[in-house]
């Protein structure tokens, strides 16, 4: 391996080896360090831990030397209380170890384990991840992917043996990121590098540390201009998000799974946040199956690191399907009402647009867990949404009228007014105020001060 790549990813010439120069005792040609490297060092200034298979040396397979060198660091990881980072490379195990090698990947997995929650876990797929490297690789906080990566539980040729389709696809990075399996893509080891320097930035070392406040020189009381933000119409909500951000900095995740969802981490009044928003764009912001576990798997992170939540509700409910039926959309919505309830950490609420049922109550509604709700004063909340409150409440005065359409709209409007206004909830204790949009910034900024 060109060990000049470490100066990339850490502060230069700060990179200290541990175990540098163990060989496996049941390999004959087996280098010194056994095909991976571990260690630490300075990534803008904070302590990091990494491990880094070497494909140059036995193909980065995994032997019993070579997993004892990753549970090492691991532990140190956990011992000091900093970040541990895992560049997969690997051919997979070596046979010819026998069964120790089953070993050595349980020995990974325990140590993972017991680091998840903890710190911060990251993998970064660079090369093949496949068999039991692909459960390591899942089992991490987060997972980034290059573009020149392989990662899927079987093998290309396995997978192939079993149908006729084009299987590549299913381990590419693309693959792999519309499927959730990977939080972030890069074209090259250079770029990833690159994002996980990004990302660190907004998480803590440790589970017992806050993330530390970054000095924006943004203005906490700016304005922001939602006149394109329309109730009703399809925006981007990144754009609502760039704009309630410090210097309109927002780190997305998993942007191509679940993308009726938006997540990510931003700072705002120079503390880190997660931002959870319904996608307008994307379906009209219907929460699927996919969305409620995208948006629980980082709720889950959040509230092991002590991350506020800022939860931006803008969506006509759940989606109506068969395929959503059998995936389990009623598990998945009460898995995410559920996070959203136990989790511990503080969670703002800003309906911006449509909040209707179920959908009210899983986006972090006011009786499911949140600990402000704010409501823009065009918002529309209600139990059901208003075309069908106005059809269940004004049938017969709909049909006995000489212009049905016309009659239609006027109840709906009708109902809106009187039922799924913003203040209806707020009179309810459903919203704890009804604020302009443009006031949206301060407000969340306010509220952070308070309660975290």
């Amino acid at each position: 391996m060109n060990y000049d790549i470490l100066n990339e990813l850490f502060d230069t010439n700060t990179f200290v080896q541990t175990n540098s120069y163990v060989v496996s005792a049941l390999t004959d040609n087996s280098e010194a360090g056994d095909g991976v490297i571990t260690g630490y060092g300075s990534v803008e200034g904070r302590a990091v831990f990494a491990a880094i298979q070497d494909e140059s040396v036995l193909k980065g397979s995994v032997g019993v030397t070579h997993a004892q060198k990753i549970c090492s660091c691991i532990e140190m990881a956990v011992k000091a209380g900093s970040p541990f980072v895992f560049f997969i490379d690997s051919a997979g195990a070596r046979i010819n170890e026998g069964l120790d090698v089953l070993g050595g990947y349980g020995k990974i997995i325990k140590s993972l384990s017991a680091a998840i929650g903890e710190i911060p876990t990251i993998a970064v797929i660079t090369g093949k991840c496949i068999g039991a490297s692909s459960l390591i690789a899942s089992m991490v906080d987060f997972t980034v992917m290059t573009d020149d990566g392989y990662f899927a539980f079987s093998g290309v040729d396995s997978l192939a043996a079993t149908t006729l389709k084009d299987v590549k696809t299913l381990g590419s990075a693309k693959g792999a990121a519309a499927t959730g399996k990977v939080s972030l893509t890069a074209s090259n080891r250079a770029e990833s590098f690159i994002l996980i320097k990004d990302l660190l930035s907004y998480l803590p070392d440790n589970c017992e540390c806050c993330c530390a406040e970054i000095e924006s020189n943004d203005d906490f009381n700016r304005a922001i201009n939602a006149s394109s933000f329309d109730t009703f119409s399809n925006y981007d909500v990144r754009e609502l998000i760039v704009q309630l951000a410090d210097n309109g900095k927002f780190f997305e995740l998993s942007k191509d799974f679940a993308p009726n969802a938006v997540t990510g981490f931003a700072h705002v009044g120079n503390k880190t946040v997660c931002f959870i928003a319904n996608q307008p764009s994307v379906e009209n912001g219907l929460i699927t199956t996919n969305a409620c576990n995208k948006i629980s798997a980082v709720l889950a992170f959040c509230d092991k690191f002590s991350i506020p939540v800022i939860t931006l509700t803008n969506t006509c409910g759940f989606a109506v399907s068969v395929d959503e039926e059998t995936a389990g959309i009623s598990a998945a919505a009460a898995l995410l009402a559920t996070s959203y309830a136990n989790s511990e950490i503080t969670k703002i609420n800003i309906i911006t647009g449509k909040a209707y049922g179920s959908a009210y109550l899983v986006m972090n509604g006011k009786n499911t867990g949140a600990d402000i709700v704010y409501a823009w004063d065009k918002a529309d909340i209600s139990v059901i949404t208003p075309e069908a409150g106005a059809l269940l409440l004004y049938n017969n005065e709909i049909k006995a009228s000489s212009d049905p359409v016309a009659a239609r709209e006027e109840y709906i409007n009708k109902y809106r007014m009187e039922n799924s206004s913003p203040m209806q909830a707020a009179y309810k204790g459903l919203v704890d105020d009804v604020i302009p949009s443009s006031q949206t910034r301060a407000r969340i900024i306010s509220a952070l001060y308070l309660l975290d």
